[in-house]
């Protein structure tokens, strides 16, 4: 009889214990969550009202939606630095289209009194002011696996730009579909 009181008193032991860390865990496993930033959403214009177009002037991620073949947005530098740009998450939203032709290519452009002219910048594979994208599918269907250059078709790609405080960089956007949409995120 008093070996089960013993080990009756033991499994009571470790149940508390087993509790007590399960809240502790609980408690500062809540207390250092970050909240999840979610991409705020711009709509690009056509690329024919260049001035008209959305102009992005913070760091973080967006949600590009394109209603049109070619497009257009822009970002101004709030302070002196080295921007990152990476496109991602390209993806078709004409229903009645395959997958299989999504591709396409974001320009970077910069503008003086002459007008726009091509801004390299460094991306995979070098410099290049012409970054070709893919969607997933049609990228593992026909480009996975090749030697990755700066005119490689990939469905994630960075850019690398310096830029000074106020400089406008233009982000030109032409994909084989009317309406898509890609995620930018801006370091």
């Amino acid at each position: 009889m008093k070996v089960g009181a013993y080990i009756m008193k033991k499994v009571k032991k470790f149940i508390y214990t087993v509790l007590v860390l399960l809240t502790v865990t609980i408690i500062v496993t809540d207390t250092f969550q970050v909240p999840v930033q979610a991409a705020k959403t711009v709509s690009a214009k056509k690329i024919e009202h260049f001035r008209k177009c959305p102009n992005i002037k913070k760091k973080g991620n967006y949600k590009v939606v394109c209603k049109c073949k070619t497009n257009m947005i822009r970002f101004t530098a709030p302070k002196n630095g080295t921007y990152t740009f990476t496109f991602y998450n390209f993806r078709n939203l004409n229903k009645k289209l395959s997958d299989n032709g999504d591709y396409g290519h974001v320009m970077l452009q910069k503008m003086d009194k002459q007008g726009f002219y091509f801004w390299q910048a460094k991306t995979n594979g070098g410099k290049w002011f012409s970054l070709h994208m893919a969607s997933k599918k049609v990228y593992n269907k026909y480009f996975r696996g090749k030697k990755v250059t700066k005119d490689s078709y990939l469905c994630s790609r960075y850019a690398k730009v310096k830029l000074r405080k106020g400089e406008t960089l233009y982000i030109d956007s032409d994909w084989t579909t009317s309406k898509y949409q890609y995620t930018m995120k801006i370091k």
